[in-house]
């Protein structure tokens, strides 16, 4: 019952989306796209998301087409939503980033790095690594009673449903392929364009700005 009410739900965020979106693009100056919205919706940007209970969201599947016009966008944004996709589905999500933006559009993505979870296992007396397993084992494993990176680890994959974590060139290969160009890494929070600065808001929803930042890289690119 439960499986049936959450895609009756899916539905029908489904046929309310299109009329959100043509409203948003029509009045908006200069149009920004929120992957994955979650509990950080952004003012004056469209705030999309798989599950829109948050006011002020709107309902997309970043794991299929994108039922958004061609070159649209100026920005786009996306925190730690890209980790939950399969490989081929943040392909596709790539593709249509790139579609939907205007040329000399951008795009930013905020993701686990998957260097710094495997440091966890290869460096674990290192102080940043040493804070954040205490972490991830006081505040979601407190039962195992141990500090056990294999947990950590193992927390960063299925215990929050992450599907593919990159490596840098990884991503930066994922980006190239879908057209990007000018793709540049930037520390959490930090932006040459100002319209992107202090977006990510991972640190506030996890409870630790500290772990946020020792986990995350982030990402700039520029549709040609």
């Amino acid at each position: 019952m439960a499986s049936f009410r959450f895609r009756f739900r899916q539905h029908y965020w489904a046929l309310a989306a299109p009329h959100k979106i043509r409203s948003y693009l029509q009045s908006a100056g200069e149009p920004r796209l929120q992957i994955g919205t979650g509990p950080n919706p952004l003012p004056g940007w469209l705030n999309t998301t798989l599950t829109p209970f948050q006011p002020g969201t709107i309902f997309l599947d970043a794991s299929r087409l994108f039922p958004l016009p061609d070159a649209s966008f100026a920005l786009i944004f996306g925190e730690h939503v890209i980790e939950h996709l399969e490989f081929h589905e943040a392909a596709l999500m790539l593709d249509e980033c790139f579609r939907v933006l205007q040329p000399g559009g951008r795009l930013r993505l905020a993701t686990p790095d998957l260097a710094q979870i495997i440091a966890l296992y290869t460096r674990p007396e290192a102080a940043p690594q040493k804070a954040y397993i205490r972490w991830i084992m006081d505040s979601f494993r407190p039962q195992i009673g141990e500090t056990n990176p294999a947990h950590v680890i193992n927390q960063s994959f299925h215990g929050w449903r992450h599907k593919f974590i990159y490596d840098a060139p990884t991503l930066l290969q994922a980006l190239e392929h879908a057209g990007f160009t000018d793709i540049q890494r930037y520390e959490p929070g930090e932006s040459d364009d100002e319209r992107l600065r202090g977006i990510e808001q991972h640190g506030d929803l996890v409870g630790n700005d500290a772990a946020m930042r020792y986990e995350t890289m982030v990402y700039e690119a520029r549709k040609p």
